[in-house]
């Protein structure tokens, strides 16, 4: 009788792994055929992504002028206002907070959960034009950490970035502080106003769609983002498998 329950358990846990992976290659050839007629029609996503350490989690809010609480830990997209005459269309998709400086457990999860997206987007032909990096107003000597964990990853992309400071109501002469900021971020900014965002809790949502477009629109002269050679490219099995070979005859000759 035991030995008929455990081959159950078994036949039924090898039919929802089989059933899960028949749906994935469903979901990626239906994400393909998308694709695929996106590029035809020539309708492909202009996506800018808002990538960050700790900003405002009201920012995609305003963005969409809604009440409704974000969840942080998802990727959800937002289509720029005002894009009429425009076939390919700019969606700002806020991201994950980047957590690849904490454990590895979560690197690892972080990594994962990004190269997914990637991966689906790619399948959807939607392009990266821009790196929104977000951060919240506070010290500038805080505000340069919390850029550097985030840019470090994107380093090679430098172009496609604009700095978006949220909660920026909190400083006492906004003026000022703006000065005082283009100086600190200036190696940032590459001595670029255009690529600097401030975002206070009142800011109209319509503006704020409004600079976020000209900023999309300003960075996307410089290329796009694709994950290869950052670490969220995806190595594939026989790529792993040759890295994992060479690390093994490496530690072998080590050991001699």
């Amino acid at each position: 009788m035991l030995d008929i329950r455990r081959l159950f358990c078994f036949g039924l846990s090898l039919f929802f792994i089989s059933f899960k992976f028949l749906l994935n290659i469903a979901f990626q050839q239906f994400y393909n055929v998308i694709g695929k007629w996106r590029q035809m029609s020539g309708t492909q996503h202009q996506l800018a992504l808002i990538l960050g350490t700790n900003y405002s989690n009201t920012l995609f809010q305003q963005l969409q002028n809604s009440r409704q609480n974000v969840k942080q830990n998802k990727f959800q997209s937002h289509k720029l206002r005002d894009q009429l005459f425009n076939k390919q269309h700019f969606y700002v998709v806020q991201c994950p907070f980047l957590t690849l400086s904490e454990s590895i457990d979560q690197r690892e999860k972080c990594i994962k959960e990004y190269q997914e997206f990637f991966k689906r987007e790619d399948l959807l032909r939607s392009q990266i034009k821009c790196l929104y990096i977000a951060i919240e107003y506070e010290r500038n000597d805080l505000m340069k950490a919390n850029l550097l964990n985030c840019i470090k990853w994107f380093n090679q992309y430098r172009d496609l970035i604009i700095i978006v400071v949220t909660s920026f109501e909190k400083a006492d002469d906004q003026i000022q502080s703006k000065e005082e900021l283009q100086k600190a971020l200036s190696i940032y900014l590459q001595n670029d106003k255009q690529r600097l965002i401030l975002v206070s809790k009142n800011s109209d949502s319509n503006n704020l769609n409004k600079q976020f477009l000209n900023a999309a629109q300003y960075a996307s002269r410089n290329g796009q983002f694709i994950p290869k050679n950052t670490i969220f490219e995806t190595i594939d099995q026989e790529e792993s498998s040759r890295i994992m070979q060479q690390l093994h005859l490496t530690i072998s000759g080590s050991n001699r």
